[in-house]
């Protein structure tokens, strides 16, 4: 794709999975004067700065280059496994879009420095914990900061080692120091690969739900526009209408009223389309907000603010992760009734011929209740605790760090639980495609279902990857192969990056 620019207004999560995945970047010309304004408007010695702030910073505030370099090597505090690279990348380009906002004291060849470390493929080795989400995620921007400074510090390289930089190192001012690594902005690059792989799961989950719709004959009723809008919560209409739109015309009403995971589908995949798209508003503005302190502003000066406090992005992705797992959960539920006879009625127990001898489909859901009862213990809200650091001044704290490592994990955990149900019901839809029932534990041939034709389709891309199970395999390869199809897209007509 073109060469992204950063100009600190317009960044989006879309663009930065794209960088995530490599996409090279730019500083946007239109953003050079204001930054320039704002190095030139910072005071060169910190008078402004009070005592206090002078301890409690370290020597961040002082003048001189051995000051910055202790500055920064103090705060490589990070423990834990090492980010995934394009994680790393991420919080780079999230980092120097802030920078370009101009009104963090920075000159641009800070920001263009840190976009040749993108663009050239040199990515400093970030340990992923060890930050609270408050005056800055301070220890894997530090990480970051001491490769970008030539201060040591490992990095991988192009040819997928790992080693010291090549790059010329950037020689920062005291305040450049400083706004590298003083705003929440590992926070807000997960939050946006985050947001970005949630909305390709829930239109997997979505495809997945009408896929169990058409196995199940359910009611498809449930699914009208008078219905779901007179309640008026704007995702559930649009949940509806999409599965409306896969399923085609609307079958016949068959026995009893559906059981709630297929009934009130839209009521859960929606909610979570509502929250999706007000995390996304958080995070785009996040993005794009000057997260950092002290600031500069034309007119005013040097003002003092918390603005690198995580809290509108923790929250944010507390409030995703919860709504993630009532989908996983209700997922789980539709998997455990395609592979139960009694709530099929006329498809074999975990729908393979002969059980006894055959599992089938048993281990399926066991392996996705699994993965639910793991989205239910990664759900706690990760903001609702605070724990005080730096002798108390900094007495409140976000732990947005957490919350969006958790919510990447719960995303990890839901691509599988879709591939799952998609998984099960491709293999139901054989049966009624193929006519076969099974009538007391006798299968009959008759003549095939009818279903829609992007149902068919949907079908068809997992069978491209897992074939009709006549007899019992390994599951492994299976659930890995319709795993790797969510991620990529199950609707896509070409895998993208997850």
């Amino acid at each position: 794709m073109p060469t992204i620019e950063l100009d600190g207004q317009s960044l989006t999560t879309a663009l930065v999975a794209a960088i995530a995945s490599g996409a090279a970047v730019r500083l946007a010309d239109r953003a050079r004067p204001a930054m320039e304004r704002s190095a030139l408007g910072y005071p060169a010695v910190p008078s402004v700065l009070d005592q206090k702030r002078r301890v409690l910073l370290g020597t961040a505030v002082a003048v001189g280059e051995e000051s910055v370099r202790r500055f920064v090597l103090d705060h490589c505090a990070g423990v834990g496994d090492a980010l995934p690279s394009g994680q790393v990348r991420a919080l780079l380009a999230c980092r120097a879009n802030v920078l370009a906002s101009g009104h963090s004291a920075v000159r641009p060849t800070l920001v263009d420095a840190m976009c040749t470390m993108l663009n050239t493929g040199v990515v400093p080795v970030v340990p992923s914990q060890g930050s609270v989400g408050a005056a800055g995620d301070l220890a894997p921007l530090a990480h970051v900061a001491r490769v970008l400074f030539g201060l040591g510090g490992p990095a991988q390289l192009p040819d997928g080692t790992v080693g010291p930089s090549p790059l010329a190192p950037f020689s920062p001012t005291p305040k450049e120091a400083l706004a590298v690594i003083n705003g929440a902005t590992l926070t807000s690059a997960l939050a946006a690969i985050s947001v970005h792989r949630a909305r390709r799961l829930l239109d997997a989950a979505v495809d997945a739900c009408a896929m169990t719709f058409a196995v199940s004959r359910a009611d498809a009723r449930c699914l009208s526009n008078a219905l779901l809008s007179a309640r008026g919560h704007r995702g559930g209409v649009a949940v509806a209408a999409r599965l409306r739109e896969r399923l085609g015309a609307p079958g016949a009403a068959v026995g009893a009223p559906d059981a709630f995971s297929l009934r009130a589908a839209p009521a859960v995949l929606g909610t979570a389309l509502d929250c999706l798209d007000w995390v996304s508003g958080t995070v785009t503005a996040e993005l794009n907000g000057a997260c950092d302190n002290p600031l500069w502003f034309e007119g005013e000066g040097v003002v003092e603010g918390g603005n690198f406090h995580g809290a509108p992005v923790a929250l944010a992705m507390d409030t995703l992760r919860i709504a993630l797992t009532q989908v996983a959960t209700q997922s789980e539920r539709r998997t455990f009734r395609l592979t139960a006879s009694s709530l099929t009625q006329d498809l074999p127990s975990f729908l393979v011929e002969g059980t006894g001898l055959n599992s089938g489909f048993m281990l399926a859901q066991y392996t996705a209740a699994s993965l639910a009862s793991e989205c239910k213990g990664l759900s706690h809200p990760a903001s609702v605790d605070s724990i005080p650091t730096v002798q108390h001044h900094e007495d409140h704290v976000s732990m947005g760090p957490i919350a969006a490592r958790l919510t990447l994990r719960v995303l990890e955990c839901l691509a599988d639980i879709i591939g799952i149900e998609a998984l099960v019901a491709a293999q139901g839809l054989d049966w009624r495609l193929r006519g076969m029932r099974v009538v007391d534990g006798v299968r009959v041939d008759g003549p095939p279902a009818e279903v829609g034709p992007q149902i068919l389709a949907l079908h068809a891309r997992v069978r491209e990857v897992v074939p009709f199970w006549h007899d019992d395999q390994i599951l492994h390869p299976a659930l890995r192969s319709v795993g790797e199809r969510v991620r990529s897209g199950l609707a896509a007509d070409e895998p993208t990056p997850w």
